[in-house]
């Protein structure tokens, strides 16, 4: 047998070498040794990221390093506007209006200022462009007595009624007064004794005064009950009889009927100045019972806050003041009747102006 060398492969006619036989498995034979399997080495654990070293303070005077930090709330966004396309308007600055509009709180131009709606208080409007002249405030007289009738129109049969209602109560009351003193001839005597020609003398005595004072105290409570009646109007409650005989807090009404009342009768003693010193008195003081029903006020404050009032709106007040007292006079011109009307109507229309005066919200 010859050997191959140099690795090249046997001819066809070389006899292949035979495979050296398997060492014998035998009682006697020791088998070798198998190496075990290799134990895996335990994986090391995970190294944690290592944190970026914190930048730097910037110093005193110098922005910070890195990307700017967003803008404040109501704040304008930092850089240049972007610049506007082609054949548009440029965009306004941050917080201003556009271009051609109106100031913030301004009409647009060419507009007319709204009015305030109806049962609002009324504002003033703006003055023209110029800055000149004093603005302009809408008198509500007129939409106060436009409102009182447009109402009695609505509900004049109920204050009728309840007025024919009052008369008889008061008429039975000041009756049953005037008998204690002596009936009304103790109180109004036909001559005054002393030899001059007899007339109609009213006596200045204890008797007339409490007399006096109980028809004012009887006529202030009635119109405390219309007062409460009118308020219902003005704030869109259903209107019903019964109204005309409720007393909201009586003894604030009470106290201050006797306060007026005796103020009243203080006045009327002085002659000739008392009686002008009364009307003056009466006109400060003609919001006394709205303030004490309405806003429950006490007496003293509600006689402080009508003055306040209507020496605050003077003019308007004194125009009101003059034209209901002739309404008054042309109802009592017509035998009397028509004070059922004109009555009811001047209410309703101080009901109006009370709450139009103080801004408050009025029914339509």
């Amino acid at each position: 047998m010859s050997e191959n060398p140099g690795g090249t492969p046997p001819r066809d006619d070389e006899p292949a070498t035979p495979p050296e036989p398997a060492a014998p498995v035998g009682p006697g034979s020791v088998e070798p040794p198998v190496a075990p399997d290799p134990v895996p080495e335990p994986a090391a654990p995970p190294v944690p990221p290592v944190a970026p070293p914190a930048p730097p303070a910037p110093t005193y005077g110098h922005p910070p390093a890195g990307p700017p930090p967003a803008p404040s709330y109501g704040q304008p966004p930092a850089g240049p506007p972007p610049a506007p396309q082609y054949g548009q308007p440029p965009a306004p600055q941050y917080g201003q209006p556009p271009a051609g509009s109106a100031p913030y709180g301004q009409p647009a131009p060419g507009g007319y200022p709204q009015p305030p709606a109806y049962g609002q208080a009324p504002g003033a409007y703006p003055p023209p462009a110029g800055g000149y002249g004093p603005p302009v405030q809408a008198s509500p007289v007129g939409e106060a007595f436009s409102y009182g009738w447009k109402k009695f129109t609505q509900s004049g049969g109920l204050f009728i009624g309840a007025a024919l209602v009052w008369f008889v109560i008061a008429a039975v009351v000041l009756t049953i007064v005037g008998s204690i003193f002596g009936g009304f001839g103790a109180l109004l005597s036909t001559g005054n004794g002393d030899g001059l020609a007899p007339g109609l003398q009213v006596g200045f005595s204890f008797g007339w005064f409490v007399f006096s004072a109980v028809a004012a105290i009887v006529g202030y409570l009635i119109q405390a009950a219309f007062i409460r009646a009118a308020l219902n109007v003005t704030e869109g409650r259903q209107l019903g009889f019964g109204d005309f005989f409720k007393f909201v807090e009586p003894g604030p009404v009470i106290l201050t009927a006797l306060i007026l009342a005796l103020i009243g009768a203080v006045l009327n003693i002085i002659p000739f100045f008392g009686g002008l010193a009364a009307i003056v008195v009466n006109f400060l003081l003609m919001f006394t019972f709205w303030f004490v029903i309405d806003k429950h006020l006490q007496p003293v404050d509600a006689l402080k806050a009508s003055y306040a009032l209507v020496t605050r709106n003077l003019s308007t007040t004194v125009l009101f003041y003059l034209l209901s007292i002739a309404i008054y006079i042309a109802g009592a011109i017509v035998c009397g009747i028509g004070l059922f009307v004109a009555v009811p109507v001047v209410l309703l229309a101080t009901a109006f102006l009370f709450k139009r005066l103080l801004g408050d919200p009025i029914a339509a």
